[in-house]
């Protein structure tokens, strides 16, 4: 399937056929593709926690104000950000070549260390783009997925034994729609709405 097929397709599920399973082969398949996502300066800030046992998934749908599928759906996957991840810029640039290396290592530790609003603005953007990435990479391979945002933050970083330094940015639930059936497109706006050259008064697409 090209990109255009692929983006046309994809839909925003909300109702799952439930009692379906997703293995660990096909997810880290999906997650193979997803960790290709870029990060400023390569940070790669995510991190994924999959919830697919049933008595988990119902617990967290309690988390996410009740909404069924996430309790219905093959996996719920939390996708997370690190806060600290610039601290990982010594090893990530291990291999790069010397000039590179020299140059933005000590760049990364001065643009984050100590600018805690920054650290979160590049985990939460970080982890959005791993987002997208996700529900593409499974709709390639013929799963639906949703993106959430209505859960409780902090009981679900208590629920997943998450760290200090890492903060859940968005949940995806992945699964079958339920009987087959995908939600109509819904009304996207045209172009010449969106989209404009040079300037945000500049012309726009006919």
């Amino acid at each position: 399937m090209n990109f255009t097929d692929l983006a046309r397709e994809r839909h925003s599920v909300r109702h799952y056929t439930p009692g379906l399973s997703i293995d660990d082969a096909e997810l880290e398949a999906i997650f193979a593709d997803v960790v290709l996502s870029p990060s400023s300066f390569n940070l790669q800030p995510w991190r994924f926690v999959v919830v697919r046992d049933a008595a988990r998934k119902r617990e967290l749908r309690g988390l996410a104000f009740g909404q069924q599928q996430v309790e219905d759906c093959a996996a719920a996957i939390v996708v997370c950000g690190r806060l600290d991840a610039h601290r990982d810029a010594p090893r990530i640039y291990t291999d790069a070549p010397a000039p590179m290396r020299e140059k933005f290592v000590p760049m990364i530790a001065a643009v984050y260390t100590d600018q805690p609003a920054l650290q979160r603005e590049e985990a939460i953007r970080g982890g959005a783009l791993a987002a997208m990435s996700l529900m593409y990479a499974a709709k390639a391979r013929g799963w639906d997925t949703g993106p959430m945002i209505g859960f409780d933050a902090n009981k679900v970083a208590a629920f997943l034994e998450l760290d200090a330094n890492v903060i859940p940015v968005m949940l995806v639930v992945l699964g079958k729609a339920l009987n087959g059936v995908q939600p109509p497109r819904l009304y996207r706006r045209p172009l010449a709405e969106v989209v404009h050259y040079e300037t945000l008064d500049g012309p726009t697409p006919a």
